[in-house]
């Protein structure tokens, strides 16, 4: 069934068309991956499609009562909401329906069920009860929840207040009101920036086996690879829709380009012939020939030479010299925030000409470990070594280095070496030409503030790059410009991304955070996903393993021999010793159960529609009925465990 419909569609702005002649259209399930240079449209295609704006020319049909949900990735917030409160925005009548049943339960307990009042509050309480039920109400806290933890946001972050929260934790929180709305057709714009990869690789399993229709904006090739089953690529101020996933587009474009650049010579040949004719027959015998010629000729539909807008910036790093053997020796650092230590000490050396991806969750400390690297901050302990005849360029995610007053042409020029010939010749290669060099940094957008730091740093001449997230905020065909700089570059590259399209081309060796601490991994990115796949599935299975036989040694053990408690007459200290050994057992399985549960509860594919609903209320309840018990277990124990040794 078809969902959304475009016809010759086109949006003007002033005397300007972002985009003309659009048409294709979106069917129940699909998933559609919305590629093209920044700056093309794909943000106001999105807004045609929800609605929000008219086309200028055209037609965009929606079918009847079609939910949209937008999510944009320029939307500001301030709120007083902690972010458990603001997930649970798109539940807004449950939430209400919620308070309400609290307060009919406690009237109910205050004037007793018995009485006429009470019967009549007891019945609309059970309607309410019901319809909370049937809406989903004991699932949403739970949905919540899962979706929070599934985009990175741990349990004791959800009381911090929306107005705390930094740039990339409040896309996430959009991100997460924007999938628990669950609306027909999804539009994503950019809902990768600020995941890290766990939370990435969640929302492709989510969206994936989101019921409804997915349409995102994104650069992440894998993952639009893995999701996608269309794409719409906006070029040439149109837009191409192509059936397949994203390496399918990229085959499919190829051969459209090379048949219109085929078609676009044969044209131009055909052409040329009938003007020399023209020119030669006008004012001959064969006049009445070249005139009907020339009104063909001007009738003919033209084809255009294939565009060469998609052209990205032209990118080469500069390079102050050789450096010596080792670049950097990195002995026994560790940073913190406050009083919070981000990572255990750690130990490397970096060799020349290496390249080294910086990966682990949000919040670890990459990015307080890559200051530390370029000598920005000193870290907590240890310290950072630097190389003989090392030169240091630093790029930061949130381009604070860059003076937002000044124009870019400022910006760039401010004391680096050339000629102003030299230097605009420069900024063209970054696609900043005429009135464009004149703007000022703050006001531009992210992908332009990108191309000024990398516009900057490859002035600097430097031999070791450090690149905190270079590839946010860059399209596709400039990721891959400053893929291949990378490759031809002859210093060290130390980097931090969640492009991992990008990391499998540039990284060879992997410092990757878990459980506190940095690993030192001595290979590319592709075989460090399988080492840290292999690595998991071990220690799950260890773990599993060592519950199990814990819990099997726990009930089946003998009583230890022990001299009897005081007070306890032998008898009676074996009995003890045996009720302790049942209780361990059973905190042991009890344990196990509640890890099983955490692990469903976590599942996207639980609270999709469609699916049971009241499953996810049967987990939940559950997981607190063992909870609740787990604690009576423990005093259990405790008090055992006192009472064996005379306390």
């Amino acid at each position: 069934m078809t969902l959304v419909r475009l016809q010759d569609a086109g949006k003007q702005y002033g005397d300007r068309w972002i985009i003309r002649d659009v048409s294709f259209h979106v069917a129940q399930g699909e998933r559609w991956g919305i590629v093209g240079r920044n700056g093309r449209g794909k943000t106001t295609l999105l807004r045609l499609i929800t609605g929000e704006e008219e086309p200028t020319e055209g037609e965009v049909w929606r079918h009847p009562g079609l939910r949209f949900t937008h999510m944009r990735q320029d939307r500001g917030e301030q709120s007083s909401a902690t972010v458990a409160e603001a997930a649970l925005e798109p539940f807004a009548d449950l939430v209400a329906m919620e308070k309400r049943l609290h307060a009919e339960l406690e009237q109910l307990s205050e004037i007793g069920h018995d009485s006429e009042q009470g019967v009549r509050l007891l019945a609309s309480y059970d309607r309410h009860v019901e319809e909370f039920r049937r809406r989903g109400g004991y699932e949403m806290h739970a949905r919540a929840e899962a979706t929070l933890e599934g985009l990175g946001f741990a349990p004791a972050e959800w009381s911090k207040t929306i107005r705390a929260l930094s740039g990339g934790e409040l896309g996430r929180v959009r991100l997460v009101q924007t999938l628990l709305a669950q609306p027909d057709v999804l539009l994503l714009d950019e809902p990768t920036n600020h995941l890290d990869l766990r939370s990435t690789e969640w929302l492709e399993q989510y969206l994936k086996g989101y019921p409804g229709t997915v349409m995102v904006v994104s650069h992440d090739r894998v993952f639009l690879e893995r999701l996608c089953d269309h794409v719409l690529h906006l070029e040439e101020g149109t837009a191409f829709a192509y059936t397949g996933g994203f390496e399918s587009f990229l085959e499919q474009r190829e051969a459209r380009r090379e048949l219109q650049r085929k078609q676009y010579e044969q044209q131009q040949a055909h052409i040329a012939r009938t003007e020399d004719f023209i020119r030669r027959n006008l004012a001959g015998q064969k006049t009445k020939q070249a005139k009907s010629r020339r009104t063909l000729l001007e009738r003919m539909d033209r084809v255009g030479a294939v565009s060469d807008e998609g052209r990205a910036m032209a990118l080469r790093f500069g390079e102050a010299g050789r450096s010596g053997g080792t670049v950097l020796r990195v002995d026994g650092v560790t940073c913190a925030i406050g009083e919070r230590r981000l990572f255990a000490p750690f130990t490397a050396e970096v060799s020349r000409q290496e390249r080294i991806a910086v990966i682990g969750p949000n919040g670890c400390g990459k990015s307080t470990l890559m200051r530390a690297l370029a000598a920005e901050s000193a870290p907590c302990a240890g310290a950072v070594i630097a190389g003989t005849g090392v030169v240091r360029a630093y790029y930061r995610q949130d381009f604070t280095h860059l003076d937002a007053a000044k124009t870019v042409w400022q910006e760039v020029s401010d004391g680096a070496k050339g000629t102003m010939p030299e230097l605009r010749g420069h900024l063209g290669r970054f696609l900043f030409s005429g009135d464009d060099i004149e703007a000022r940094v703050g006001e531009l957008s992210g992908g332009e503030q990108a191309r000024v730091a990398l516009a900057k740093i490859t002035l600097q001449r430097a031999n070791l790059l450090l690149l905190d997230e270079p590839t946010n905020h860059l399209d596709l065909e400039s990721r891959e410009v400053l893929e291949e700089a990378i490759a031809g570059y002859q210093g060290t590259v130390i980097l931090i991304s969640h492009d991992r399209a990008f990391l499998s081309g540039t990284a060879t060796r992997v410092w990757s955070w878990a459980d506190g601490r940095f690993d030192d991994y001595p290979g590319g990115f592709d075989d460090w996903q399988e080492w840290a796949a292999r690595r998991q599935a071990e220690a799950a299975s260890t773990a599993a393993a060592v519950a199990a036989k814990q819990a099997v040694a726990a009930a089946s053990a003998p009583a230890q021999t022990a001299r009897p408690a005081a007070g306890l007459s032998k008898n009676e200290q074996r009995r003890r010793e045996a009720e302790l050994q049942r209780v361990e057992a059973r905190i042991a399985w009890i344990e196990t159960r509640i890890a099983e549960l955490e692990a469903a509860l976590g599942d996207p594919a639980l609270y999709a529609p469609g699916a049971d609903p009241s499953r996810p209320k049967a987990l939940a309840a559950e997981r607190d009925a063992l909870s609740a018990e787990l604690g009576e277990a423990y005093a259990a124990w405790e008090r055992l465990g006192e009472e064996l040794a005379g306390v």
